[in-house]
């Protein structure tokens, strides 16, 4: 066989079952390192590992009836060429780490995206099966998708300006600093009086010492993450001194790591709406919105009038320069009577940009006609209703009206304001924005009949030497009338809660499609077996997840009309248990047998089984739940998976036997799922730790055998190959070091498998012909 990559020389001496002094005069290493000129010399250990064959040889040879597996990183596999050959020449089976776990193949809108998948399959040799890892678990499952099946539905109360579902409840700081994160040690946040569009503002003050944007942070936590595909809107009011930069990001909450930057503003010393609309593309979940403004010490921001949430529809807006932004003015606009003075003008508190339609009315105006401007000719829509609606204010009380030039009625009275009262010729301005949203169907007039176009006219002449101010005139299509109203620029939100039938149907929904669309993929027939639930028994030895049993850094989930639904769970994690209890065991195998083909071995995974028998008796117990309450009340779970992440100082072979004894006991197939065996961490091994690894790893596989019975035996399967791509790489716990050199373990391993040690055959004959 050719020569193997072995030990770096600096353990030689320890390692050697006779000494470096006896040999050091003819040693060399075959194959262009050197002749061995001596025979029946015996070899050193690193040279006796060097000689042994590829694990799935002996494999083949002593165990014909289990395979031996390997989980390996998908991206790995596919990137890095030696660490691929190392995995094809010694293993039978590939189990993916992460490549099919939810988080990795569901989308935010719950599709499936098999990329990773297809390119691992296409790429590993055609002999080789897979071993699904997994349909469920309680982390790295795709947890923003699966709370929107559950999350109650938003009802958003907004006035008719807003361009989004505004979600900040607190946007103008009228309850003080509520509800807002302030992060970073670059500034003080006060709540000041005199804002943009409420009465206080936030005032943010950057400390001496403020070095960069990321040291001065305002978030406002979301009720739900943001959804790919979405478009969001951002509005702040905002006016510094001196003029600062202020950028856009978006955080996860429990994860500052995850996170988005986004547009940056410069400030000015007076205040100004700043805009930004949001596509969000991005495969993170971003569960808070927020600015960054640090890094010009002793700066002085003022924050105020903060709208966030998803972009309202567009609707088509029939009215021409309904919003007086036009270069051209009063483009399309016909001045009927122009009273003191029709006019745009530019106004710091403009509703829909920055201009607005100024009317002034004459010293001797006295009829509604006496100011008068009609709109650009707009479509008439048999049988079908339009909404009206503008914002209006002016600089003393005044009166004003809408009439309808090309309608059967064309000045009908009406309930301007939405208030249930009478119906009147006018309605009454003050200083403040009011929105007047009507719908002139329900007043006794709508399109004459044989009319293309009709107009829309303004008649603001009732009281002289009033100054009027328009804006954001829209005459829109509409299904329903919805009720005239006069509303103000705060908004509000409350929940409507699902049902827990409700919830309970739409997970199950979702985990017969994640299931069956991962079982049915084109190229799935290869994998021969599944984890369908992994790690399912917590530490307290009881279901994870059912009757609020949560891991340490999980609480229970919270939810209201006020607040709506908090999962109170850390990022990716996922309590199926939780909302489904015991059933969510049983509908996974059942949607697993169903979907998956026929011969596809099922079995629930888990750790900690060989320290912990109360832990082990709990899934045995489990699997027994899930025999005995599916559908056909028959057996339906073929194995239990058996981590066995070790820990070499403390592990000992009599905790091995046991559990062996314990599984075998349970007529189940036992596969041991996820092999590996730590060392102290952040070490260098000596020569003792690797012995030590080396007789673990040989102890699993000989207790094994030893224990479980022939037919009930699957295999073993060794978690990742080198130290430094392991998960638990500070503790050298692989059979192949950083550099794909076979460690003493890989001995163990094969000694293990074969019962015996191998090395006993080898001679120096051996090693010169290069067997």
């Amino acid at each position: 066989m050719k020569f193997n990559k072995i030990i770096l020389p600096a353990i030689v001496c320890a390692l050697a079952l006779s000494s470096c002094e006896d040999n050091k005069m003819e040693w060399g290493k075959p194959d262009g390192y050197g002749d061995v000129n001596i025979s029946d010399i015996p070899l050193e250990l690193q040279e006796k590992i060097a000689n042994y064959d590829v694990i799935k040889a002996y494999a083949a040879q002593y165990l014909p009836g289990q395979t031996i597996g390997l989980g390996l990183g998908a991206d790995l596999y596919l990137e890095n060429e030696a660490y691929r050959q190392v995995a094809d020449d010694n293993f039978q089976m590939f189990t993916t780490g992460n490549a099919m776990k939810h988080e990795s193949v569901v989308t935010n809108k719950g599709e499936l995206n098999f990329d990773k998948i297809d390119a691992f399959l296409a790429a590993i040799p055609t002999d080789i099966p897979v071993y699904g890892h997994n349909f469920l678990w309680h982390t790295q499952q795709r947890q923003q998708y699966l709370k929107s099946l559950i999350a109650p539905e938003m009802k958003v109360e907004t006035g008719d300006d807003e361009k989004c579902e505004n979600v900040i409840t607190n946007s103008g700081f009228e309850n003080g600093n509520t509800g807002w994160v302030f992060n970073g040690s670059g500034y003080n946040g006060t709540i000041v009086d005199e804002g943009y569009a409420s009465a206080h503002a936030l005032q943010c003050t950057m400390t001496a010492t403020s070095t960069g944007n990321y040291d001065s942070q305002l978030f406002w936590n979301l009720p739900s993450a943001l959804e790919q595909g979405e478009t969001y809107y951002l509005a702040f009011a905002a006016k510094s001194d001196p003029a600062i930069n202020v950028q856009v990001i978006g955080q996860n909450q429990a994860d500052y790591d995850i996170a988005i930057y986004k547009e940056t503003f410069t400030m000015t010393d007076s205040w100004k709406l700043y805009e930004y609309e949001l596509t969000f593309e991005d495969d993170k979940v971003i569960d808070k919105i927020g600015l960054q403004f640090g890094g010009t010490p002793n700066s002085i921001l003022y924050l105020d009038d903060f709208k966030f949430g998803k972009k309202k529809e567009t609707e088509v807006n029939y009215c021409t320069n309904g919003s007086f932004e036009s270069e051209k003015g009063l483009d399309g606009w016909e001045l009927a009577n122009s009273g003191a003075g029709i006019s745009i003008v530019e106004l710091e508190d403009a509703i829909s940009k920055t201009k607005v339609l100024k009317m002034v009315s004459s010293e001797t105006s006295a009829n509604a006609w006496s100011l008068q401007l009609r709109s650009p000719e707009i479509p008439s829509f048999p049988n079908q209703k339009v909404q009206i609606s503008f914002w209006v204010k002016s600089e003393q009380a005044g009166k004003g009206r809408i009439a309808l030039p090309g309608w059967s009625n064309e000045t009908p009275y009406m309930d301007w304001l939405g208030t249930g009262g009478n119906w009147t010729e006018f309605f009454e301005t003050t200083t403040e924005w009011q929105h007047i949203t009507i719908l002139p169907q329900k007043y006794n007039t709508d399109f004459k009949e044989g009319t293309d176009t009709w107009k829309l006219q303004l008649d603001f002449g009732y009281l002289p030497n009033v100054t009027y101010y328009i804006d954001d005139i829209k005459v829109t299509l509409v299904e329903e009338a919805p009720t005239a109203k006069s509303l103000t620029r705060s908004g509000g939100i409350s929940y409507i809660i699902k049902p827990i039938e409700e919830k309970r149907a739409a997970l199950l929904g979702a985990m017969e499609t994640w299931i069956k669309g991962m079982a049915e993929h084109e190229g799935m027939e290869r994998v021969v077996a599944w984890d369908v639930i992994n790690e399912p028994i917590s530490d307290n030895n009881q279901w994870r997840g059912v009757n609020g049993n949560f891991s340490s850094e999980d609480a229970t989930p919270t939810e209201d009309e006020t607040t709506g639904l908090n999962l109170n769970w850390a990022n990716g994690h996922f309590y199926w248990g939780y909302y489904l209890d015991k059933e969510y065991a049983v509908k996974a195998f059942e949607y697993a047998r169903k979907y998956t083909k026929e011969g596809t071995k099922l079995f629930v995974n888990d750790y900690n089984l060989e320290i912990n028998p109360n832990k082990l008796q709990a899934l045995i117990d489990m699997v027994k739940y899930i025999d005995e309450n599916n559908e056909n009340h028959r057996p339906i779970v073929d194995g239990i998976g058996t981590q066995m992440h070790l820990i070499a100082k403390s592990i000992t072979k009599e905790q091995i036997d046991a559990m062996f004894q314990t599984l075998a006991a349970t007529g189940k197939l036992i596969r041991v799922t996820e092999l590996d065996v730590r060392l102290e961490e952040n070490k260098t091994p000596t020569a003792d730790d690797l012995m030590l690894q080396a007789d673990i790893y040989r102890w699993v596989f000989e207790s094994y055998k030893q224990y479980i019975p022939a037919e009930q035996q699957s295999g073993i399967t060794i978690w990742d190959i080198t130290d430094d791509t392991s998960w638990y790489k500070e503790y050298s716990p692989c059979i192949f070091d950083a550099n794909l050199t076979r460690k003493p373990a890989y001995k163990g391993v094969c000694d293990g498998i074969a019962g015996r040690d191998i090395s006993e055959d080898f001679t120096g004959d051996d090693w010169k012909a290069g067997k």
